[in-house]
């Protein structure tokens, strides 16, 4: 049964789409450049704030929030048809490109922000692609490390919260994501972050539910405390 998605004004999301039959489609710089470039006029379009990406060669990571409007199928219809469209022209190739819809998880920015961010900056060193994160252009890292990237990114406020000035930010940053890397896992796959329905504190998951829907499938899911500040709504079989 497929759940019927939850989306709100102000939710922040972590986004996971992959390609078709999980086919490597992202080879040529022009292939991620187009992507970027796509995010940019969706957020023209649908005002929504990126806070954090990685393009892979056969799956994309967002993390987005939607301030303004309830929006977010709008936003990634946009992002992956009009992606789908140009690359298939590009490429003079036909059929589909993403393998099925865009899977969604809500995140508890208060618990997990930073953690979902590091998870998604760790994509292609947690697959030993690369010995760190600095080494893939295609993410979020260089953008919270050294204020530098390929497009503008928004920082969420508890990234600002680091520190009082740019280079106490990303310092701190550098070393959490060091400290992450080392301490907390996030270089082993975590099921929970990706095909989890709701990350985040007890209270939190209760919160959204509660609020957004009255859809039997969530109301019948059980939550799975993860460590003493993080629950998830569904366990996925890992």
């Amino acid at each position: 049964m497929r759940p019927v998605r939850i989306s709100m004004i102000n939710g922040l999301f972590h986004i996971t789409t992959r390609c078709n039959n999980k086919n490597f489609y992202f080879k040529e710089d022009e292939d991620f450049i187009e992507y970027l470039k796509v995010i940019e006029k969706a957020r023209e379009k649908y005002s929504f704030k990126l806070h954090a990406y990685c393009i892979t060669s056969n799956h994309t990571h967002l993390l987005i929030s939607t301030p303004v409007e309830d929006n977010l199928s709008k936003i990634m219809q946009y992002i992956n048809g009009e992606y789908a469209k140009n690359y298939n022209r590009r490429h003079k190739r036909t059929g589909h490109f993403w393998g099925g819809r865009f899977y969604s998880t809500i995140i508890d920015s208060e618990t997990q922000l930073l953690n979902c961010i590091f998870y998604i900056e760790l994509n292609m060193t947690r697959n030993k692609v690369t010995k760190h994160p600095k080494e893939w252009k295609w993410s979020s890292y260089s953008q919270h490390a050294t204020g530098k990237g390929l497009i503008n990114i928004d920082y969420h406020e508890i990234y600002m919260n680091l520190g009082k000035t740019i280079k106490q930010r990303q310092e701190k940053y550098v070393a959490m994501m060091k400290e992450r890397m080392r301490e907390r896992g996030l270089l082993v796959k975590q099921p929970q972050i990706t095909y989890g329905l709701v990350f985040g504190s007890e209270s939190f998951i209760k919160e959204i539910i509660s609020k957004y829907t009255s859809h039997k499938y969530y109301q019948k899911r059980k939550s799975y405390t993860l460590d003493h500040s993080t629950s998830c709504l569904r366990k996925f079989k890992t």
